[in-house]
């Protein structure tokens, strides 16, 4: 976002919902053209090296996205982000595992970039090994890829 949405006289809004047990966390606000994407992380973030959740229960990082910046958030299917809704946008991989902690930042040479935090298997699965990783964003049908 070149320039930070503000707001004012407006209440707060819930965007973000999980009925089920799955953690939800780490939302993070970006605007696109015409669309507000709320990035979000889902699932067990944290003592991998302790206890590794089942497969595809650990971090991830979501996407929903709405015209207003208040209300009406939706993942790539039509699923209502206040319902559970939410397209995975970067989820483990290869040795990245658990990926979250999300942000954007759009830099002048590379466009929008996602930031976040992960587990190097190669190094371990510790709290304290966790590092920096990136990606430049490339958009599909107005929807963000990795």
């Amino acid at each position: 976002m070149k320039t930070p949405s503000i707001a004012s006289g407006v209440g707060s809004s819930n965007v973000i919902y999980e009925p089920v047990t799955t953690a939800v966390e780490a939302p993070y606000m970006f605007k696109h053209g015409n669309y507000y994407y709320m990035f979000f992380s889902k699932g067990n973030c944290c003592g991998f090296d302790k206890d590794r959740p089942d497969a595809g229960q650990e971090y991830k990082i979501m996407v929903c996205r709405s015209s207003s910046a208040t209300s009406g958030f939706v993942d790539k299917s039509g699923k209502s982000c206040t319902n559970g809704g939410g397209t995975v946008v970067l989820e483990s991989h290869g040795w990245v595992y658990g990926p979250g902690g999300q942000g954007v930042y759009n830099d002048p040479t590379h466009g929008p970039v996602l930031y976040y935090h992960y587990v190097d298997t190669r190094i371990g699965y510790g709290d304290g090994q966790k590092v920096f990783g990136w990606n430049t964003i490339s958009w599909s049908s107005e929807w963000p890829t990795i």
